[in-house]
């Protein structure tokens, strides 16, 4: 078997979603999807710099073709090389598993688990509006939800602010009771000494994980706010591969790490991304702001790994054409839960029709949103 042709499908329905899609002689196709909000047109580039590594290549040789294109060049990872090449092993893996008439998870080890426990986001202002969207969720079928109760603030930690983040997250907690789950996302807002008295704002309420506190570049000061906080704290989204895990496991910086198929190296390199996190009791919950096609390809990670708590579900908020992106519909929960998906491959099949009914146009350029502070300054998030 040999790969025939490398196509990039995008779609653009309010926000643009990429798809690898792998063609071999055999007369099978496989489908990934490379992920990198705001770098569409580098991406789209990056998938076009692969292809000469994939054209003629055997599709079951995929981590050799993975090193290859990793590796031989100076400039390997980032977040573009990577988003490029995770779609396209998520492509290959989905080749595979096709021609043997088997899940990808089934290629991985078998499942450990029989469903998948996942959670989505809440949007709001007031504690009241905070309540109103979480019970909205519990009536999706969810039983854990996530949401930022901060504010852009330029005056570091007020006593002020910080009543009103405990008055939202109080709010969510007295809606959903205590058997839901809440989980709190600082989007890199706050600054160390922010974070820490947040940490103690929000400590009384059961909080699932605290994600990043603090922008992840610095590991360091991940490590001191997990060392004071009595809280897990959660980051990866903005890792790459599975090497500056190995700092941030190392330096105890971290409860919960949120590693992304569509941008860490596909999902292999998530698998090894787990296994090394067990080894310093670290759980994994995937990040996945994406399509629903990367929903399922998390879905056959979670199955496998034994370090897993818990899969994001973009699901609240995002535009009502996202669900047909794919012919299937799997990110409606029961009771809190997803099913793994059993078909070949990922089990899922991409909405050709629909996603060539709206095509991307790479000449458009959307202005970027730049959030600021009430003074004027540049909010890191």
């Amino acid at each position: 078997m040999k790969i025939t042709q490398v196509e990039l499908l995008s779609a653009d329905i309010g926000r643009i979603y990429h798809f690898v899609r792998l063609h071999i002689d055999a007369g099978i196709t496989g489908v990934g999807e490379p992920s990198c909000v705001g770098k569409e047109r580098a991406v789209a580039g990056a998938v076009q710099d692969l292809t000469p590594y994939l054209i003629d290549a055997d599709p079951f040789e995929i981590e050799r073709l993975w090193n290859y294109m990793y590796h031989t060049v100076i400039w390997c990872g980032g977040p573009v090389l990577m988003a490029a090449l995770s779609g396209v092993e998520h492509a290959l893996r989905d080749i595979k598993a096709r021609a043997l008439g088997v899940p990808v998870w089934e290629l991985l080890g078998g499942k450990v688990r029989d469903r998948v426990r996942a959670y989505a986001w809440i949007h709001g202002d007031t504690p009241a509006s905070y309540q109103e969207d979480a019970l909205r969720r519990m009536e999706e079928g969810f039983r854990t939800v996530k949401f930022t109760p901060f504010e852009p603030s330029d005056a570091g930690y007020t006593v002020a602010h910080g009543k009103r983040v405990e008055a939202r997250v109080a709010a969510v907690r007295e809606a959903l009771g205590d058997d839901a789950g809440i989980a709190i996302d600082g989007h890199g807002l706050l600054g160390p000494i922010t974070a820490m008295e947040m940490a103690k704002r929000i400590e009384p309420y059961g909080i699932l994980f605290y994600e990043e506190p603090v922008l992840p570049e610095n590991l360091d000061a991940m490590a001191d706010i997990r060392r004071t906080a009595r809280i897990p704290i959660a980051t990866g989204e903005r890792l790459f591969t599975r090497y500056p895990y190995k700092d941030l496991l190392v330096k105890q910086a971290v409860d919960v790490i949120q590693a992304d198929v569509g941008n860490a190296g596909g999902i292999l390199e998530g698998y090894k991304i787990a296994a090394m996190a067990e080894a310093f009791y670290v759980q994994m919950a995937p990040h996945n702001p994406w399509s629903p096609l990367t929903t399922a390809i998390s879905l056959h990670l979670d199955a496998v790994i034994q370090n897993f708590l818990i899969q994001e579900i973009p699901t609240a908020g995002a535009s009502p054409e996202r669900s047909q992106l794919l012919l299937q519909q799997i990110e409606i929960p029961r009771d809190g839960y997803l099913d793994i998906p059993t078909g070949p491959g990922w089990g899922v099949d991409l909405n050709i029709e629909f996603i060539r009914s709206h095509p991307w146009d790479p000449s458009m350029q959307r202005k970027p949103w730049i959030p600021r502070t009430p003074d004027g300054g540049l909010i890191h998030t």
